[in-house]
């Protein structure tokens, strides 16, 4: 790992720790507390002086555990050794799904702590960073809702998987989408597990009211309301008017607390930068970087340095996107992004470059993202 690169990590790590609030006591664990810096999607490819970086997705779900055992789910870094399953004993076997949210895979299992037994997780993001962590104590209740891959902004694969416990007596799973609509989900039953574990994947274009699981004569057993995750963005009000880019997108600076530009498409948020004094394309340790690039559903974009006037990504085939920038009109001294390609997967599994010109033509800046 370059200088450069494990400085970028760390900055990330680093501004998380930094800005992290405060949960009080008891809080539902559908509700998600994020810094800003741990609002950075994981489809962020953020690019830093020498080197090409995957911005990290940080987030912490605080489930409102009693006091013994580590409750919250957080993102760590690779580098760094933390284990989840520290004073906790594995109980039955892990089981291995496939994470619809990231296209990675997701590891759930039962262990028993100090207070009890808890549902724990692990799963890597499509760039490579693990997150892992462990649940609220199980209590006598037929079935919980434990978590939910929904990210915020929202996946580009379009579908989120919410998944929970199980006892014995639950044969079946279903979330009830506004409107009437219902999705089937899975009853898994890991060897040696104390309870079964239940999975359903629904899009993020639904909105899930509530569970229910029902016994294998097909009576209903228990019903959970789903209490969605509460971003601030999503209701937050830009300030001045939004910026109409390529591929249907629209950019539009928002103080959530701090001035964050919202890529939306469709209405609906898909990419941030932070852009306040303290975060634009700045490490932590005050390196500036001259792009920030993402990717959504076959879609590129981000913010660049004020003298790009034009940004080429460089495949490995040789083939080659272009697209010029914009100037922001919030004089915030980036340029702004956007265009389309057409590959197979999404860009952060190949390599390729990503180069920038200014008006004359002058490459003044290029940087090498490696495949994974």
């Amino acid at each position: 790992m370059t200088d450069q690169l494990e400085s970028h990590l760390r900055s990330t790590l680093g501004h998380a720790a930094e800005h992290a609030p405060k949960a009080p006591s008891g809080l539902r664990a559908e509700v998600v507390s994020r810094s800003r810096r741990r609002r950075t999607r994981t489809q962020a490819l953020v690019v830093a002086l020498a080197v090409t970086v995957v911005a990290l997705p940080v987030t912490l779900t605080v489930t409102g555990g009693q006091k013994g055992d580590d409750v919250a789910t957080g993102t760590i870094d690779p580098r760094r050794s933390w284990d989840v399953m520290e004073g906790k004993t594995p109980m039955g076997d892990r089981l291995l799904i496939d994470n619809p949210s990231e296209e990675r895979p997701l590891t759930l299992w039962y262990a028993k702590g100090k207070t009890g037994t808890v549902l724990c997780q692990s799963y890597e993001s499509r760039t490579g960073v693990t997150t892992q962590g462990c649940g609220k104590p199980l209590d006598s209740r037929k079935a919980t809702k434990q978590s939910s891959t929904d990210p915020f902004p929202y996946p580009s694969t379009g579908v989120v998987m919410h998944f929970g416990t199980a006892r014995p007596e639950v044969a079946r799973v279903t979330a009830v989408i506004e409107g009437g609509d219902q999705v089937t989900g899975t009853i898994h039953l890991p060897k040696g597990a104390p309870q079964g574990i239940w999975t359903v994947s629904t899009p993020t274009s639904e909105t899930v009211t509530a569970f229910e699981f029902a016994d294998a004569k097909g009576q209903i057993v228990a019903r959970i309301k789903n209490e969605p995750a509460i971003f601030p963005e999503e209701k937050a009000q830009p300030v001045g008017p939004a910026v109409r880019m390529p591929g249907g997108l629209s950019v539009g600076l928002y103080k959530v607390p701090g001035e964050t530009l919202l890529w939306k498409l469709n209405g609906q948020t898909v990419v941030m930068n932070l852009v306040d004094p303290d975060h634009l394309m700045t490490d932590r340790d005050g390196k500036k970087y001259p792009v920030e690039l993402a990717e959504h559903d076959k879609r590129w974009l981000g913010i660049a340095s004020a003298k790009t006037a034009r940004v080429t990504l460089l495949f490995g085939d040789g083939r080659s996107v272009s697209a010029a920038t914009r100037p922001d009109p919030w004089n915030l001294g980036i340029r702004l992004f956007a265009g389309t390609y057409d590959r197979a997967r999404n860009i952060s599994y190949e390599r390729f470059q990503i180069i920038g010109y200014d008006e004359a033509g002058v490459q003044i800046w290029q940087q090498t993202h490696e495949k994974r």
